[in-house]
Formats: C-alpha cells, sequence, structure tokens
C-alpha cells in the first residue's frame, strides 16, 4: 500500500514540477528580449521603484504610473534568468521568479491605482508592500548568485 501511494505522490509531483518549469520558462519567453543582463534589469527596476517612490512624495500620479509600468511591462534579459544560479538551485529560483513576478505586477497595479485617484496613503503602503517583496527576493537569493 505505501509503494501505490508513494507512486502516486511522485506520478502527482513530477508532471507538477515540469509544469512550473515550463511555466518559467514561458513567462520569459513571452516578454520582450532587451539587450541587457538580469544584473542590468534589476537595476532598471530599482530605477522604476525609486521614480514610484518620488511620484509618491510629490504627489505625482504620471511619475507613479510609469513607474508601475516599467515594472509591470520589463522585458527579459538576454539569457535566461535563472543562469545566474548554480544548477542545483535553479528549479527553487525558477519557482522564485514565478512567484515574484505575479507579486510585482498585483502590487504595482494597486500603486498605480491608489496614485490614481489620489490615495497617496494608498499607494504609500501598496510602494511599502513593493519594496519588502523586492527586499524578500533579493535577501533569498543574493548569496546565491554566481
Amino acid at each position: 500500500m505505501k509503494r501505490i501511494l508513494c507512486a502516486l505522490m511522485i506520478g502527482l509531483l513530477i508532471p507538477a514540477a515540469l509544469a512550473e518549469e515550463k511555466t518559467a520558462e514561458q513567462m520569459v519567453a513571452a516578454k520582450k528580449r532587451a539587450d541587457m543582463t538580469y544584473r542590468q534589469l534589476m537595476e532598471i527596476m530599482g530605477t522604476a521603484s525609486a521614480m514610484i517612490h518620488q511620484g509618491i512624495i510629490r504627489e505625482n500620479k504620471q511619475m507613479v504610473v510609469q513607474g508601475a509600468d516599467m515594472i509591470t511591462n520589463h522585458p527579459a534579459p538576454n539569457h535566461q534568468p535563472w543562469i545566474i544560479v548554480p544548477e542545483e538551485d535553479r528549479a527553487s529560483f525558477k519557482q522564485t521568479l514565478l512567484a515574484f513576478d505575479k507579486i510585482l505586477d498585483d502590487q504595482t497595479a494597486r500603486v498605480a491605482t491608489a496614485a490614481g485617484s489620489a490615495d497617496w496613503q494608498g499607494a504609500a503602503r501598496a510602494a511599502q508592500e513593493l519594496t519588502s517583496a523586492c527586499i524578500a527576493c533579493h535577501a533569498q537569493w543574493k548569496h546565491k548568485v554566481k
């Protein structure tokens, strides 16, 4: 009975893992490629985040929306993003990319919506959550980058 249960679990887990890998590849493939590295992309994301924060401080809706758009519609680097980590960490990094891509999209939408309504306190809270997500990802991976 235990063997059957283990075989069933493995049969369910392997396709799920393969689907995640394919999904990460599809996510990257769906984005426009840019002639830049992943590091350069992260620098642009940092600039976009700063633009959001400056826009909130200045109560400049357009600045916030443009910063949010830079994050939401960012291009893909000129290589597969997961090559920046050792081979044994790539599956986990792909899962992280998938999870944080959704978080970034959700948070930037919240920031832009709040700024569009001149809800500067709401925009500030959403921007803080966005920044916290960025920091959480960096804290998790910064020491594993090759």
